[in-house]
């Protein structure tokens, strides 16, 4: 070992030297790691503190955490912390050119991170639409790297930042919870659409979730409490649309489906028939 150690130009004393300072590094910077992620992580689990100041504490564990990394590294080959910093000061610009070119993904996914916590589209706890993917569901975990979103399928979709910056979000917690659904219904022309409209808006207005959107100046000119429109007169049926207003986005699919359902039983009832594709063949002579 002694031959070896002559032989690259390192003495006995200084290797040993080396090995008690860098197991001396090491074992400072995993206590201050844990220490440091100790009282972050019993900062982030206070219900008081808000999703945007949850973000901001993130971004400062990790900033904080990978300088300890840093200084512990250079630390360990320099033997100075205060050489390692100075070091680190002027070799900066350097540093950052390198990082630019060798990890443009990986810095441009930390930008987004830090543009999506201070910019605040969306934070913990919203519930967002990836309209690329139409994938919704509520963000869990907003990190320098990926933003963390669990569907209503209990699924975690972890989407890169730099992804989510360059996509279109639907954030449907940014403002009121209350959302305006349109349901369609096809129905045959030999059908009453009279009676198939009022049949739509007594079935929306029967609903326990229903919301009364209408304004005072809607109340005071006589306006209908659910728009029912026909909205098309198509090939083979037509087309009626209507607009329902719900209390809460959350419950909307729920809604969606009771009204959909007394609708069709209400229908069948009525003698109301539902359109759909069919063909007719028209024999010569017949």
């Amino acid at each position: 070992m002694g031959r070896l150690l002559d032989s690259i130009g390192l003495t006995k004393d200084a290797t040993l030297s080396f090995v008690a300072r860098a197991a001396v590094v090491i074992l400072v910077t995993v206590i201050l790691v844990r220490v440091i992620g100790a009282v972050f992580k019993r900062a982030l689990v206070n219900r008081d503190i808000s999703g945007r100041s949850q973000g901001y504490l993130r971004l400062a564990r990790y900033a904080i955490v990978t300088a300890i990394y840093i200084v512990a590294f250079m630390s360990i080959l320099s033997g100075d912390v205060k050489t390692t910093v100075q070091t680190l000061l002027a070799s900066s610009g350097i540093v950052a050119v390198v990082l630019g070119i060798a990890c443009q993904e990986t810095l441009g996914n930390i930008l987004g991170g830090i543009i999506i916590i201070f910019s605040r589209p969306f934070q913990i706890g919203d519930v967002i639409r990836y309209i690329d993917r139409d994938i919704s569901g509520t963000v869990e975990e907003v990190t320098l790297r990926h933003t963390v979103i669990r569907t209503f399928e209990n699924r975690r979709l972890v989407i890169p930042n730099g992804v989510i910056n360059r996509s279109s979000i639907e954030n449907s917690s940014f403002s009121d919870r209350k959302i305006c659904m349109f349901l369609d219904f096809d129905v045959t022309y030999e059908s009453n659409l009279d009676l198939a409209i009022e049949i739509i808006r007594d079935v929306v207005l029967m609903h326990p979730h229903y919301f009364d959107s209408r304004t005072e100046d809607d109340l005071n000119s006589g306006a209908p409490p659910v728009r029912v429109l026909v909205d098309e007169l198509a090939d083979s049926s037509v087309k009626i649309r209507a607009r329902v207003w719900v209390k809460d986005f959350g419950i909307s699919l729920d809604m969606k489906s009771d009204i959909l359902m007394e609708t069709f039983r209400r229908f069948k009832e009525a003698g109301i028939g539902f359109a759909y594709p069919h063909v007719e063949i028209v024999m010569p002579g017949t």
